[in-house]
């Protein structure tokens, strides 16, 4: 009786190109890169032997996990993944039976090596995918924060916060801390919140706004709260939300004229002057 843990390494190796076109060949429906998967493809195939000739699992892991990244970062389906993993299956598994040699008994320990290993195959990448499409995500919400919330530089000394959509207690704090983060990197005079782009404003949102302003105050800044509508307002005053102690104008362009008087300055009609010159 031959040696299991050598049939399958021996087969790859005398079969290499053979089981590479198959197993490409059952990924062709699935529309992948053929030139690209036949490079990933090649260097797995390699891999298996190793690990199917007993050899550790750590063979296979590098490779796993590249192939799992590259598949979240372009937005693909787990289930595409395991189809990448079963048509290697099943291609060395067509193999086996077409051309080991041995007993019965040795074809079917093979064949269950082979299951084994795949199965674990699918799991790591399946695992790696998900951790990545994870990771990818949050680094998409992040960067969707972060165009959401600028911190904009009006002028010297005047800065601008302008929130659009929901704001809620993660966000919040969020919000806060690149405020304050950017009010003491410029030492700004003044800072400008316009909550125009806020389609709801309760108590839930004017409490962290308070807490926002305060906090923003201790650090020597004199804060304006623009863009709060009539109706906001008779909200607002319906539901006892004081903003009493924060200056307000009903319109960024009123705030920042506000903000200039605050700073010392004024905006001047250059085309006026020239009319009367």
């Amino acid at each position: 009786m031959s040696d299991p843990d050598h049939l399958m390494p021996g087969l790859i190796q005398q079969h290499h190109a053979a089981i590479l076109d198959d197993w490409l060949s059952r990924l062709a429906p699935f529309g992948v890169d053929l030139v690209e998967a036949r490079r990933e493809v090649s260097s797995l195939l390699s891999a298996l032997a190793i690990v199917l000739g007993g050899g550790p699992d750590a063979a296979l892991e590098p490779l796993l996990r590249e192939a799992s990244q590259v598949r979240a970062a372009r937005g693909q389906a787990p289930e595409e993944s395991v189809a990448f993993v079963h048509a290697g299956r099943d291609a060395l598994l067509a193999l086996l039976q077409a051309q080991a040699p041995g007993t019965e008994a040795d074809r079917s320990a093979a064949r269950a090596r082979v299951q084994g290993v795949l199965d674990r195959c699918v799991m790591v990448l399946v695992s790696h995918f998900m951790s990545t499409r994870e990771s990818v995500i949050r680094s998409q919400a992040q960067s969707l924060l972060d165009m959401s919330t600028p911190v904009i530089s009006l002028w010297d000394s005047i800065l601008l916060l302008p929130l659009v959509g929901v704001v809620d207690s993660m966000r919040a704090v969020q919000v806060a801390e690149r405020l304050l983060e950017a009010i003491g990197r410029t030492e700004a005079e003044v800072t400008l919140i316009d909550v125009t782009g806020v389609p709801v404003m309760d108590t839930s949102v004017a409490r962290h706004l308070l807490r926002t302003v305060a906090a923003a105050q201790m650090l020597g800044t004199q804060v304006i709260l623009t863009g709060i509508s009539p109706t906001t307002a008779q909200t607002m005053v319906k539901l006892g939300i004081d903003l009493s102690s924060v200056p307000t104008r009903g319109s960024l362009k009123a705030g920042v004229a506000l903000a200039l008087a605050q700073t010392g300055r004024a905006v001047a009609d250059r085309r006026s002057s020239s009319g009367k010159a």
